[in-house]
């Protein structure tokens, strides 16, 4: 599977509010930036080897997961529950 491919359906999984602005070819790594609700991007890097290890192994999945959301934790907004 595309590693791009991969990223942009990762994204949602994190956080539905989250999209990716741009995927950048890096040595060794996909420089990933994003959007949210808060009007700013948010740029990570994840691991070429990651990346395209996503597809078919879970630990691979589990870091591109977490290093995304992290990322999309900086660019959406959280939404108060009203406890005080």
């Amino acid at each position: 599977m595309d590693a791009h491919r991969i990223i942009e359906e990762l994204v949602p999984q994190v956080n539905p509010n989250a999209s990716v602005v741009s995927i950048e070819d890096g040595e060794g790594s996909y420089r990933v930036r994003l959007a949210g609700t808060t009007g700013v991007t948010a740029r990570c890097e994840l691991p070429r080897e990651a990346v395209e290890a996503a597809g078919r192994l879970d630990r691979a999945r589990r870091q591109v997961l977490s290093v995304l959301k992290r990322c999309a934790d900086d660019v959406v907004a959280g939404v108060p529950d009203g406890r005080g």
